[in-house]
């Protein structure tokens, strides 16, 4: 221990000098950690403003809540857009007209042949026939792609468009 008295008497100018660096050094630390520590209070309190919570446990808590409820009601949503598609499957989605001329003495492209399907291929062909002095129309039924009645080219060119079409929900 004496050693180390003599020691510091004989070198007290090194050692006054070593504090005072170690004082300013923190010193330093203590305005840098000051100044960190306004910037982090800042946001926080930036956090929490418009809030009526106190503390950031509150607001985590409430935003978990809401999460939760949200996704519930995703959920229900899911299961309600479900059933919609599933009966969106049988309304019409594709639909296809070929218009042309049935009889060679008649002026212009008035008599058609429309498909009209749901997402599978089910649905009825309709077709009017018109010619100078009369007019015709009448449906076909198809089921899945096919018909059981006989098609006409025409019947036919409108049902492979309309199954060729994208529809609008995959069943």
């Amino acid at each position: 221990m004496e050693e180390l008295m003599n020691y510091l008497q004989n070198n007290i100018t090194q050692v006054l000098l070593l504090m005072s660096a170690l004082h300013l050094l923190m010193i330093v630390a203590w305005i840098i950690n000051t100044v960190k520590l306004k910037k982090m209070i800042k946001k926080y309190n930036g956090f929490l403003r418009g809030t009526e919570k106190n503390n950031l446990e509150e607001i985590l808590m409430d935003h978990l809540t809401k999460v939760e409820e949200t996704q519930e009601i995703l959920k229900g949503q899911k299961k309600e857009l479900r059933r919609l598609e599933k009966g969106a499957a049988n309304c019409i989605q594709k639909v296809y007209t070929k218009r042309y001329n049935a009889f060679d003495n008649t002026g212009s492209d008035l008599s058609y042949s429309t498909a009209l399907l749901d997402a599978h291929n089910s649905g009825f062909v309709l077709t009017g026939i018109y010619g100078r002095d009369y007019a015709v129309s009448y449906t076909k039924p198809i089921d899945r792609g096919a018909s059981k009645q006989v098609l006409s080219q025409e019947e036919r060119e409108a049902l492979t468009a309309a199954i060729n079409k994208e529809s609008l929900i995959n069943p």
